[in-house]
């Protein structure tokens, strides 16, 4: 039975491709699908509360989700949680790590599981940030310790700058598919994206 994926499309739509390999023919339709479910889920609804003065822990929500959504595409898997065997935050620092636009500002693993414990697991379970780690916005700096001295007291992160840095993200994801390029593993993320949106339409 067909259903929507995204705004433009149904799961029918991605199906039909019948997408094996990473060097059909139609990997620029494939890639169009993948990119407007991104969008429609996820980026064009940030666009539409972005600004708002109080939207820092819903944009900070969804940017979490996209991380989570992210990896999962680069992994061709259906959720992070099994994939690393219970230990979740791994999946985030690998994110963090990996990613070239975070991490010079998330160098360590300590200070990618404060992230996750403080900001992911916070908003998502307690629907706050968790200790002295909080969500602002237009500060000069994109991430800056809560306690000088002491990193367990939590992260101060700038919103903005964070949401710009996943947007920049996602499109290097996107440009990389259309390249067809690797993942941080070594694993070819087109059959990646074929893996996942198997399990999203099938």
């Amino acid at each position: 039975m067909p259903f929507a994926i995204s705004k433009k499309y149904e799961n029918i739509d991605w199906i039909n491709l019948n997408l094996t390999d990473d060097a059909s023919k139609d990997w620029s339709m494939g890639i169009s699908i993948i990119e407007d479910r991104f969008k429609s889920r996820f980026f064009n609804h940030i666009n539409l509360i972005k600004n708002d003065e109080f939207s820092g822990f819903l944009t900070m929500s969804i940017d979490c989700l996209l991380i989570e959504t992210l990896m999962q595409f680069y992994l061709g898997i259906e959720n992070t949680e099994t994939n690393y065997r219970g230990e979740q935050w791994k999946s985030f620092k690998d994110f963090l790590i990996y990613s070239k636009h975070f991490n010079a500002d998330f160098s360590t693993n300590k200070k990618c599981k404060i992230f996750y414990q403080h900001f992911r697991c916070g908003l998502l379970h307690q629907a706050q940030t968790k200790h002295k780690s909080r969500i602002k916005i237009n500060q000069s700096n994109f991430v800056v310790l809560a306690n000088s001295t002491n990193i367990d007291e939590g992260l101060i992160i700038d919103r903005k700058q964070f949401h710009d840095k996943l947007i920049l993200e996602f499109e290097d994801y996107i440009q990389r598919l259309k390249d067809n390029k690797d993942n941080f593993q070594g694993q070819n993320l087109r059959i990646k994206a074929i893996d996942k949106m198997n399990l999203i339409c099938v």
